[in-house]
């Protein structure tokens, strides 16, 4: 309803209405109303941080809003009828401010039109330039529409008559006081209203004066089409400034309306005459004449069909791309079916009219009704935003960031279901919405904010990280290899309510130490889909140690109707993995004149290893004179590569070399000797070195 545009007011009004009081009983409405509705996003009551609704008056006064926004100023005004039957409740709320302007609502009264013929609301349009106007109708008949106005920010509501226009006499014959929110904004700054309570009239006013008198009816003669839907709180008029060749301070003005009270006869080609019908005129805006060419003088022609098997259309206008309708369909309505859609259509003005085009499907709603959707509202923001808000089991909201083109799915609003609230767009997704609502402590006027893309997009889900390791064959917390192993891995699962659309990365570490603390000794990223991980294998061989894995999920963000889910990490230590030596060697050796017999275990067979038996040289510098050489050479005492086929410890003998036979024969069959073992394994080679204790052999052992 009316102007709207992007500013900060409603992400202030976001921040500092999180800290307005939501009653019990609205909740447990709220929970009540999130029973089914398979097509829309339902979400948990902390699903997101939008704020709690303002309550914008005190309890037993609120009656079905009116709402507009003025970006210009950032300023929103909602109106209603006062419960008291005195005049009109208005709020002015200006931009970082989460209460009416003044302390609360204002009173707009007409001393002219009193007690029974009290006004009531009929309408509130912001104007080109920031004017807000309100207005007002009166059961008094002949009476037509009243007026109050403000230049931009609504300081003349706040003061003196509260901008009371015209005197207080009525500034147009049209009255809506059935077809409340029949206004639209014109472009000269005049205000275009089309009203049904015994005719369909249409006329331009300027405010300041009563708009020309006029023929009843003056718009859509033929009988067709004749009142405004039933199941709408959204305008059946729209308007937009006339294209070029027309004549400037030209405006295209659309009437729409549903043929659910028309003639019994069918429509031109349609099944029946349930169908919908629209009329367009355009003309210069002055409201102070009806003059060939004015407004005034060409109102609204006949209607002719927008769409068959159609009801309910409401119009919005006042964003960058112009007109746009959106309407129940579906041959359920006209009995030969059961479908039923919500469809936008676009407006194409041309500077002598105009038609719809083709429309875009935002829902399909079939299985959510019994007759159709109810309270169904439209309204564009000042730049290329459309929102579109209906009952249907609950509070729905839908919008379109592209001018009506793309729509990006129908969610869940905060709102009670039952309370017929009226919308207007802020701008980016972010829009307001007013409505009346009984807590349980009366009926109050309540003011609520909304992001649609908070509302779309619930957030992530908590997850938890299973890990699995293997190697070989082997799987389990806890595993022991030998040193040289290749292969061993950490597998990752995701685990939560929405892990099965899960994405992402795990990132794989090894650490050296309890506490996974440091740089890991090899870590590695693998990708995430349906929350299985794909598994990390270590590809070199691990020195003889103790090591902790640990595996890290970096959750995914969530997206318009669909859960993402929270990053998590598996628990340090819950994995271990132990390295152990490759080869066991004996402490002692047996010698003979010729050899030298060790104890060998392989920690994995098949295994090849070579054998090498040193002496460190002469400790002594005399020595090592005698000899005439500057370092002295470590004694090989013997070699030997050896493949052992089973487990178990195995005695190998070792020939001496030349330099081994005279060492020990010198040293009678002792040596303090260092052994080193290079075992080739799993595409590594692997040494292990030890000190071992020569001793004479008591038996001679065969190669």
């Amino acid at each position: 309803m009316g102007a709207t545009g992007i500013g900060k007011a409603n992400l202030l009004r976001s921040l500092r209405g999180a800290c307005v009081a939501v009653r019990t009983t609205l909740g447990v409405a709220l929970a009540v109303a999130a029973g089914a509705l398979a097509w829309v996003v339902v979400l948990p009551a902390s699903a997101s941080a939008t704020p709690a609704p303002i309550a914008l008056d005190a309890p037993e006064n609120g009656t079905p809003p009116q709402i507009a926004y003025d970006p210009t100023t950032e300023t929103t005004y909602v109106a209603w009828s006062s419960q008291t039957g005195t005049g009109i409740d208005l709020c002015v709320l200006p931009a970082d401010v989460t209460a009416c302007a003044g302390g609360g609502p204002v009173l707009l009264t007409d001393s002219h039109f009193t007690g029974s013929a009290a006004p009531v609301i009929g309408g509130l349009v912001v104007l080109p330039g920031g004017e807000a106007t309100v207005i007002g109708a009166t059961a008094q008949g002949g009476v037509g529409s009243l007026a109050w106005a403000s230049p931009a920010g609504g300081a003349a509501f706040l003061s003196g008559e509260h901008g009371l226009e015209n005197g207080g006499e009525p500034i147009s014959p049209v009255s809506l006081y059935y077809p409340t929110g029949n206004a639209v904004a014109l472009s000269s700054g005049d205000v275009g209203l089309l009203g049904s309570l015994d005719a369909d009239n249409f006329s331009d006013s300027t405010l300041t004066t009563e708009s020309p008198a006029f023929s009843e009816p003056n718009s859509n003669p033929g009988g067709l089409f004749p009142r405004k839907a039933q199941d709408t709180d959204g305008p059946e008029i729209g308007a937009e400034p006339a294209p070029a060749p027309a004549a400037a301070g030209s405006d295209v003005v659309v009437g729409v309306g549903d043929n659910f009270a028309g003639p019994p006869e069918a429509l031109p080609g349609c099944l029946n005459k349930e169908g919908t019908g629209f009329g367009v005129s355009v003309g210069k805006v002055d409201g102070t004449s009806n003059a060939t060419g004015t407004l005034n003088d060409k109102a609204l022609p006949g209607y002719g069909v927008l769409a068959c098997s159609a009801l309910a259309p409401v119009l919005a206008s006042g964003g960058q791309d112009g007109i746009g309708l959106v309407e129940e369909e579906g041959n359920g309505i006209d009995g030969a079916g059961s479908e039923y859609t919500l469809d936008y259509h676009p407006f194409d003005a041309t500077a002598t009219g105009g038609s719809f085009g083709p429309g875009v499907e935002l829902a399909n709603v079939t299985q959510e009704v019994l007759d159709g959707v109810d309270s169904l509202d439209l309204s564009e923001d000042s730049s290329t935003g459309v929102y579109a808000l209906w009952e249907s089991g609950k509070a729905v909201l839908d919008y379109s960031g592209n001018g009506g083109a793309k729509w990006d799915g129908a969610v869940v609003t905060p709102i009670p279901y039952t309370a017929d609230g009226v919308i207007a767009g802020v701008g980016s997704g972010n829009a307001e919405i007013a409505y009346a609502f009984d807590p349980g402590t009366g009926t109050q006027v309540f003011l609520q904010a909304v992001n649609y893309q908070e509302l779309a997009t619930p957030p992530p889900t908590p997850t938890s990280l299973t890990t699995s390791q293997t190697s070989g064959t082997t799987k389990g917390a806890s595993i022991t290899i030998p040193a040289g192993t290749i292969g061993e891995s950490d597998a990752a699962t995701v685990a939560g309510a929405n892990a099965s659309t899960a994405v992402g990365t795990v990132d794989y570490a090894l650490y050296g130490n309890s506490s996974c603390t440091g740089t890991p000794t090899v870590s590695d990223s693998a990708t995430v889909s349906g929350g299985i991980a794909a598994p990390f294998a270590v590809s070199t061989p691990l020195p003889q140690g103790t090591y902790y894995w640990r595996a890290s999920y970096s959750g995914n963000a969530s997206s318009v109707g669909a859960a993402g889910n929270q990053a998590s990490a598996s628990a340090c230590g819950s994995e271990v993995l132990t390295v152990t030596p490759a080869t066991t060697l004996g402490g002692t050796a047996a010698s003979t004149g010729t050899t030298v017999t060790v104890t060998i275990t392989c920690a994995v067979v098949p295994c090849t290893v070579t054998i090498t038996i040193t002496v460190d040289p002469p400790a002594t510098a005399s020595a090592a004179r005698k000899k005439k050489r500057r370092h002295a050479i470590t004694i090989t005492l013997g070699t030997g590569k050896f493949t052992i086929t089973s487990k178990g410890p195995h005695k190998l003998t070792v020939h001496l070399t030349k330099a081994g036979r005279h060492y020990l024969s010198v040293h009678h069959g002792r040596a303090s000797a260092k052994l080193l073992i290079s075992e080739k394994a799993n595409g590594g080679t692997f040494l292990t070195t030890r000190t071992i204790t020569i001793t004479p052999a008591r038996h001679k052992h065969k190669k």
